[in-house]
């Protein structure tokens, strides 16, 4: 693996160790089905792009030390995560907190999109009647109607500030919430939200927050609207672009915005179904220290966390791949366009695997992408998986997704 370094560039944090290339075959493990071995060539490796250095000292690897997760360290945490007893829950649930501007959030196509993703069932529930806001005691108030049949209110810890009429919900509190309403068949249920989101007094914004053992998590697109400016220091500090009533602006807003909820909500899954940071290529579920970096990242996993997913799911890798595919040209989502379409090229066009990996992997191919998306937003924290008897510290909260 060849890694050019540019001047006065920031490296990564001491004592990571970047993957060589025995590293990264024994993180795919040995490949011993067929329909893996089919698809998992040496030219297919060549379609990803290996792992970037750091740009900045906010980039997550400039940061902090990550081992990686190997496929053979998943499947022995899926033993505890994914039992007999939970081999009914096949379903992802996806609900909605607070109001959500139709115009520019398109829940119909992110949940087409992640359906088409995992290959799983996607279903919407509205748990969550009313979120307001009350003026006398300047905090949100939720109400939300629970497995019992019954309607409750519940007071959301809240912080205001008074000059600017800015105001945050504290995640937990939402978290909390969502453990009272888990359909029994759900393998995971994800509040999404419009809402500025926070963890503690520290926290300039958070993006979301998973509770992993209790198949919860909510994150906030708030952060991730195009239009949206806020001042790196100051939570209470933002500013919304004016609207315009061009239906080409409003078109490639709710687009961009429909991408970058697409990453987010995938890797996060992604991190509920037990798959670590990725170190070995440039991959949807690297780490990200910041909004430049997370929407500069990948909206596909690299082969490592491919053949995780396959082994947790057992889905078609080639039908998949078709899905997506076509998912991408409804939205003119032209890089993956093109990274699927090379994919699907190399898979059709294989020859019939051999029974021995030993000369697999792994001339590994640098690419950029095309539109690369730039923001000065760097200040930013967001969701952590965090065990279900654990408190939420602040470390957690900032491995972000960047966990």
């Amino acid at each position: 693996m060849s890694i050019s370094f540019e001047q006065n560039s920031p490296s990564y944090v001491r004592d990571f160790k970047v993957p060589r290339k025995l590293d990264i075959q024994n993180a795919l493990g040995k490949l011993d089905d067929n329909n893996i071995n089919s698809v998992f060539t040496e030219e297919f490796y060549e379609t990803f792009d290996s792992l970037p250095l750091p740009k900045k000292e906010t980039d997550w690897l400039a940061q902090y030390v990550e081992k990686g997760q190997t496929y053979t360290e998943f499947l022995q945490l899926s033993r505890t995560l994914h039992t007999k007893s939970s081999y009914h829950r096949k379903v992802i649930y996806l609900t909605l907190f607070g109001q959500i501007d139709n115009t520019i959030f398109d829940i119909d196509s992110l949940m087409d999109y992640t359906q088409r993703f995992f290959q799983m069932e996607v279903k919407l529930i509205n748990p969550f009647i009313n979120v307001k806001w009350n003026d006398e005691k300047n905090q949100w108030i939720c109400t939300m109607s629970l497995n019992n049949g019954k309607n409750r209110n519940f007071n959301l810890r809240t912080r205001y500030n008074e000059e600017t009429k800015h105001s945050q919900i504290c995640v937990t509190g939402i978290l909390n919430l969502l453990k009272k309403v888990v359909p029994d068949d759900a393998r995971c249920l994800i509040a999404l939200s419009m809402c500025d989101l926070y963890g503690d007094d520290t926290d300039l914004f958070i993006a979301g927050l998973a509770m992993g053992n209790c198949r919860v998590a909510t994150f906030s697109l708030y952060r991730y609207d195009p239009y949206l400016t806020f001042n790196e220091s100051d939570w209470f500090s933002c500013k919304l672009k004016s609207a315009t009533e061009s239906e080409k602006q409003i078109a490639k807003r709710r687009n961009l915005l429909l991408l970058r909820a697409c990453r987010l909500l995938t890797h996060e899954i992604c991190h509920l179904f037990g798959i670590a940071h990725c170190i070995y290529y440039s991959c949807l579920v690297n780490g990200s220290g910041d909004l430049e970096e997370d929407f500069g990242q990948p909206l596909l996993e690299c082969p490592v966390d491919l053949r995780k997913l396959y082994s947790l799911i057992n889905f078609n890798i080639c039908t998949r791949y078709e899905q997506l595919l076509t998912f991408f040209k409804m939205h003119d989502f032209l890089d993956e366009i093109k990274m699927v379409e090379t994919k699907l090229n190399i898979i059709k066009h294989s020859p019939e695997p051999n029974s021995s990996n030993s000369s697999m992997l792994t001339k590994i191919v640098k690419r950029k992408r095309a539109n690369k998306i730039n923001t000065k937003n760097d200040a930013f924290l967001t969701a952590a998986t965090v065990p279900e008897d654990e408190e939420v510290s602040e470390t957690s909260a900032k491995h972000t997704k960047c966990h």
